[in-house]
């Protein structure tokens, strides 16, 4: 019998761009610690931020986004590794910031062509 390999289930922080910092574990407060921070499954975070969108108002950053934690990259780290962990995930953050925006843009503009 042939085995099934099931894909690598993929954990996530939650960025909070309101109040700078990452969602703590249980959704319970936030930290400036990205390894104090919860780590959730993808539907999880995906749940919290879509929640977060409903209070999105115009030319404001996404409340909430969701972030590759940094151990689906690797299962060791360095002390180098851990030295810019920080300043890795910040731009973690910021790209998932980005993305979030354009497809807003993007689904923006889907609605204006299909009125």
């Amino acid at each position: 019998m042939r085995e099934i390999q099931e894909p690598p289930v993929r954990i996530y922080l939650v960025w909070s761009n309101e109040h700078g910092a990452w969602w703590r574990p249980n959704r319970a407060g936030y930290t400036g610690d990205v390894w104090e921070a919860g780590r959730y499954a993808e539907a999880e975070a995906a749940e919290v931020c879509r929640k977060a969108a409903h209070g999105w108002r115009d030319g404001s950053l996404p409340p909430e986004v969701m972030v590759l934690a940094p151990e689906n990259d690797q299962d060791k780290f360095s002390v180098d590794d851990l030295r810019h962990m920080a300043e890795r995930m910040a731009l973690r953050a910021a790209e998932a910031t980005g993305e979030a925006l354009a497809k807003r843009r993007a689904s923006e503009q889907d609605g204006e062509v299909s009125r």
